[in-house]
């Protein structure tokens, strides 16, 4: 009787579907040796030759093709299985990246919905611009990212989360009345975070469609401090409407009416290509619950 393990099946499944031992172990998050071993020890169990070299990479022989069809509703019902009970992956230290943002809108939602469902879950979050996290998570020092317009890095997996609105807010004490025309404001301090962030594209594409080039730029690396620097009456910035109304002094910063259309920015769920979909995925779900309790891409 042979003693194989679904590990081994699993392992075996990827690398007859990539065929190389590399990139099955870049999609299982596990080190090129085990894959290897694994392939070894399934080979010994069964007493024949699965793969024979092609190339760079490996191909099935007869016997891997035949055992390949034997294996792969194994291997499907075990993955089914991995899908219906993703909740139970959310457990222990989840290392969690929120654009500010979405973060100032939407955290204690969040943060209440996760200690109700995965009490077992230990976030630990890092709120930064979309930008930093995004490169965070195709370092590797981030789990997964909520992030906004991101940049399209290499290796770094996106899932579409929503769209949320953005608007132009000013100090409601030291700009009472004034209108957003892009001349208007191009005489004002604009207040923005730095390239290539999603909130400083925004602000230059908005200013670039009419022509206009704003006059003076106040870089500040906190979209959170940002909005105080705004609220004080030093500038004007472009900011997501739900973290404008979610403001913790709530009526220092006002949402001006525009003379031109302002870009939305585009929501997603990110982690890297190598991560658990499934913990994803599940994780996902929360995040949108959480976002449509407090109507974070309602227009």
């Amino acid at each position: 009787m042979n003693n194989f393990s679904i590990p081994q099946l699993v392992a075996f499944r990827w690398v007859a579907e990539l065929g190389s031992v590399q990139r099955a172990a870049d999609k299982l998050n596990i080190t090129q040796p085990s894959v290897s071993l694994r392939m070894k020890q399934l080979e010994a169990e069964l007493e024949l030759p699965l793969f024979e070299r092609h190339g760079r990479g490996l191909k099935l022989t007869r016997h891997g093709h035949l055992f390949l069809q034997r294996a792969m509703p194994v291997v499907d019902a075990y993955e089914q299985l991995q899908r219906n009970t993703g909740a139970s992956a959310l457990i222990g230290t989840l290392k969690i990246g929120l654009a500010e943002g979405f973060a100032v809108a939407s955290m204690p939602t969040l943060i209440a919905r996760l200690r109700e469902d995965f009490p077992q879950l230990r976030p630990e979050w890092t709120v930064a611009t979309s930008a930093g996290l995004e490169q965070q998570l195709a370092d590797g020092t981030l789990d997964m990212a909520i992030l906004v317009d991101p940049l399209g890095l290499r290796d770094v997996r996106l899932f579409a989360l929503g769209v949320q609105q953005n608007c132009w807010a000013v100090s409601s004490s030291t700009f009472p009345t004034m209108s957003a025309s892009r001349t208007a404001l191009s005489k004002m301090t604009i207040i923005t975070t730095p390239p290539p962030t999603a909130m400083y594209r925004a602000t230059m594409g908005w200013f670039a469609e009419g022509k206009v080039t704003p006059e003076n730029l106040c870089l500040c690396t906190s979209l959170n401090a940002a909005a105080q620097l705004v609220a004080a009456g030093l500038g004007a910035g472009i900011f997501p409407t739900k973290m404008v109304d979610a403001y913790p002094l709530h009526g220092t910063l006002r949402k001006l009416e525009l003379d031109g259309l302002l870009s939305s920015g585009r929501v997603f769920v990110a982690d890297r290509s190598t991560s658990d979909e499934a913990r994803t995925q599940s994780m996902m779900a929360i995040i949108e619950q959480a976002a449509q309790t407090i109507g974070y891409f309602n227009s």
